[in-house]
């Protein structure tokens, strides 16, 4: 492995390069969740963490029955981690997915307690738990004299300027925006005064100016955005909150949004109002099982993890709702999807997560209260 290794990610994947991932790997599977703090003197402490599961990387990895020189060059290799290279805001954690071929390093942004496993898969769970909390999300900012679109994470935003998208109410109506009448007419000898003649009340034009808009707008919005799959938070007053969310056929626009003027707030204030509510709408355990309860009742929900497994295995299964912190000792037969014993640190509710996402299911992780079913886990059939 060349020094440029590892990479070092700033973001959690997509599941599409997970995918690629697991595609690439092959038995055993160390995976190393390595909480790091970057105040002095603590950040001191995240090369003594790291130097130590790599030793426990090593030991388990004897254990499993490799030599001790292959275990030691695993264990060099995670010790190569340059965790002061990782640029922007310090990350809470790093997750490792390390075997014979390949080293990936990922920046986690939500607190992850330090493990080290070794098995025959990769123990996923935490990471796809900080890949929900760390979803890529959308920002609507919306006023009469401005209208940008942002795309960010746990980071913070960037304006993502759209082709198309009207910057205001002016831009968005053009001529039809109600204008007032211009005419002259003189005030004193050799001379005239400009006077505005309105075609009726400010107050009547200026509705009729915001419903063209919002009507604009929405239509523009809905063709852009309507089917993307990213949460979408509005961030306008009151007044445009109703008009466009009546407007727009938006399914990822949160149906909580910030209220208040957005023309004075920076990327960083947006951030900071919205994130919040991206924030809790990932963390709703009704959201995620709804799916679940409309496949249970047209048959299509297992909740015995020996049908989930060979359901798993063959491809069947579009989603899996999994106990983000519940052991099940064994792991899936690959060729059958049945149950067998494992050895190591092999878990059958990693075996299934990892099943499920490498072939191009999706696998969503709860809390055992959350969950519909006492196995560890529930799933949905295409």
């Amino acid at each position: 492995m060349s020094r440029a290794d590892p990479i070092v990610l700033q973001s959690v994947p997509s599941r599409e390069t997970l995918r690629g991932w697991l595609a690439g790997s092959r038995s055993p599977r160390a995976t190393i969740y390595l909480p790091l703090q970057w105040s002095a003197p603590e950040r001191n402490q995240n090369a003594v963490r790291l130097a130590d599961a790599a030793r426990e990387v090593e030991a388990r990895l004897q254990a499993a029955g490799l030599p001790a020189e292959t275990a030691g060059a695993w264990g060099a290799r995670l010790r190569a981690v340059d965790l002061e290279a990782i640029a922007g805001p310090g990350p809470a954690g790093l997750a490792v997915l390390l075997d014979g071929r390949a080293l990936r390093a990922i920046a986690l942004y939500v607190p992850t307690p330090y493990r080290v496993c070794v098995a025959s898969g990769f123990a996923l769970r935490p990471l796809l738990a900080a890949m929900e909390r760390t979803s890529r999300y959308r920002v609507l900012a919306v006023s009469a004299n401005r209208v940008a679109l942002y795309e960010g994470g746990p980071e913070g935003l960037a304006l993502s300027p759209q082709p198309g998208l009207p910057q205001s109410l002016e831009d968005a109506l053009g001529t039809e925006k109600t204008s007032n009448e211009l005419r002259v007419r003189g005030t004193r000898a050799g001379g005239g005064a400009p006077v505005f003649y309105s075609h009726g009340a400010a107050r009547d034009e200026r509705k009729l100016d915001l419903e063209r808009f919002h009507e604009a707008l929405g239509r523009i919005l809905a063709g852009q955005l309507g089917d993307g799959s990213l949460p979408l938070v509005l961030v306008a007053t009151q007044e445009h909150q109703a008009a466009l969310r009546a407007a727009a056929k938006m399914p990822a626009l949160l149906s909580e949004g910030v209220v208040c003027n957005p023309d004075r707030l920076s990327p960083a204030e947006l951030h900071a109002a919205a994130w919040p509510l991206v924030e809790r709408w990932l963390g709703d355990p009704t959201r995620a099982l709804s799916s679940w309860e409309r496949a249970r009742r047209r048959g299509k929900g297992l909740d015995l993890l020996s049908d989930i497994g060979a359901a798993a295995v063959w491809g069947r299964v579009q989603r899996l709702w999994v106990d983000l912190e519940r052991s099940v000792p064994g792991r899936l037969d690959a060729a059958t999807g049945s149950v067998i014993s494992g050895s190591g640190d092999d878990d059958l509710l990693d075996a299934l997560a990892e099943t499920v996402l490498a072939r191009g299911g999706e696998v969503i992780t709860l809390s055992a209260s959350s969950l519909p079913a006492s196995g560890g886990a529930v799933a949905e059939l295409h």
